[in-house]
């Protein structure tokens, strides 16, 4: 019989109409952390380390202090886990913490403000056309030019949606802006980064 405390926070729908759906990987690691798994937090952490530290990349240039605010960030997590209601929204309650956490830095101190960063690089470099004229490096340089023309806060949402697969809704509640600021940030982005390839015959205008 499943334990009472398991139950609980399994049973987030009521309604025994709906089937529950299923829960993705780092619920059941929350769930063992909050019952005193200390190696079950060790797992989320790599699951989610490079991660956040992408994140943070978008609004700090200087890769050292990246890592720094990313051990931070996990700190924090671990130590207000208890107030996560719902552990399958482990996710964007964590870029939730990483947003607000660089928000504070920058209010209290001057932190450089980021170029794009070749960790966010691959997603827009089409591996599977060997056949193209020009070299996967070549590509991942123009898309690390057109990124850096980007605004901070558009990186970080072409991060939290086509990297990390969010929402537009968990972005907009993530960021605290509304949900029409996240598209409007989105499609810029996207139309930013497609005119600069494109301009460059390193993309045709059909494709990103």
């Amino acid at each position: 019989m499943m334990a009472p405390a398991l139950t609980a926070e399994l049973m987030v729908d009521r309604d025994a109409g709906r089937a529950v759906p299923d829960l993705p990987a780092e619920a059941g690691l929350v769930i063992r952390t909050k019952n005193g798994d200390a190696s079950a937090f060790e797992e989320l952490v790599k699951m989610f380390q490079h991660r956040v530290f992408n994140f943070v990349l978008t609004r700090v240039r200087e890769r050292q202090s990246a890592e720094d605010i990313t051990q931070e960030v996990l700190v924090k997590a671990y130590f207000n886990l208890h107030r996560l209601r719902r552990p399958e929204k482990f996710k964007s309650w964590l870029f939730s913490i990483a947003h607000n956490h660089l928000r504070d830095l920058m209010r209290k101190r001057k932190l450089e403000t980021a170029d794009g960063e070749e960790t966010h690089f691959e997603h827009y470099v089409d591996a599977r056309t060997p056949d193209r004229e020009f070299s996967q490096e070549r590509l991942k340089s123009r898309v690390r030019a057109a990124l850096a023309r980007l605004k901070p806060e558009q990186r970080q949402v072409l991060v939290l949606c086509d990297i990390e697969g969010l929402s537009y809704r968990e972005i907009a509640d993530i960021m605290r802006v509304p949900l029409g600021t996240v598209q409007s940030r989105v499609f810029y982005a996207r139309k930013r980064i497609k005119e600069v390839l494109v301009s460059q015959d390193l993309l045709s205008g059909d494709e990103l």
